[in-house]
C-alpha cells in the first residue's frame, strides 16, 4: 500500500511539474513572439502607410529577416523565434520535418473544425522545447500580398514575384491558417 501511494504521489509531483513547466515555457514564448511580432508589424503599418502594399512589399523583401535577425539577438540565451509555413514565400521559413508535422496537424484541426490551440509545447529534447502560435489570416490587409489574385496588389506582387519565383505562399481568403511562429527554447 505504502509504495502504491509513493508511486501515485511521485506520478503527481511530476505531473505538477510539467504543468508548471509548460506555463513557464509559454509564458517565455508569448513574450518572445510578442516582441518578434510587434517589431515586424510596426514597421510593416509605418511602410504601409507612408507608401502603400509597394513600399510595404518592398519593406519585407529587404528588411524584415534583418529585424527578426536582431530582435533574437536581444533574446536571453537558448530562447529564438522564427516564423514557418507550409506555404512559404521565403524559403528560409519552410518548416523542418517536426515542424511540418505539428503545421499539417494544426491545418487538419481547422478543416475539421476542430478548435486549435492558441500555443502548442512540444518538448524536442530533454530541456529543450519548440512552442508553436498558430497564425491566421486575421486582416484583410494580409491578403494585399498573400491573397487570391482578386486581392493581391497586382505591383506589390511584381516585386515578390522577382524575388521569389517559386512562391507558394498565396491564395490565402481572411480567416485561413497561414503558419506559425515557433519559439525554440532551450533551458
Amino acid at each position: 500500500m505504502k509504495r502504491v501511494l509513493l508511486a501515485s504521489m511521485l506520478f503527481l509531483s511530476a505531473s505538477l511539474l510539467s504543468a508548471a513547466t509548460n506555463k513557464e515555457i509559454k509564458q517565455e514564448a508569448k513574450s518572445a513572439i510578442m516582441k518578434m511580432g510587434g517589431a515586424l508589424k510596426s514597421h510593416m503599418k509605418q511602410n504601409m502607410k507612408a507608401g502603400g502594399p509597394e513600399q510595404a512589399a518592398g519593406f519585407c523583401l529587404e528588411k524584415a529577416s534583418g529585424i527578426a535577425k536582431e530582435v533574437n539577438a536581444g533574446y536571453p540565451k537558448g530562447v529564438s523565434v522564427k516564423r514557418v509555413s507550409l506555404k512559404y514565400r521565403n524559403p528560409a521559413n519552410k518548416p523542418t520535418a517536426d515542424e511540418a508535422k505539428v503545421l499539417e496537424q494544426i491545418q487538419s484541426d481547422v478543416k475539421r473544425h476542430k478548435a486549435v490551440p492558441k500555443m502548442i509545447v512540444k518538448e524536442v529534447a530533454k530541456n529543450s522545447y519548440k512552442v508553436y502560435k498558430p497564425i491566421f489570416m486575421s486582416k484583410g490587409v494580409c491578403l494585399t500580398c498573400h491573397g487570391d489574385i482578386q486581392t493581391r496588389d497586382p505591383e506589390a506582387y511584381k516585386l515578390i514575384k522577382a524575388k521569389y519565383p517559386h512562391d507558394k505562399a498565396i491564395g490565402y481568403k481572411k480567416g485561413d491558417f497561414r503558419g506559425a511562429f515557433v519559439v525554440s527554447i532551450v533551458k
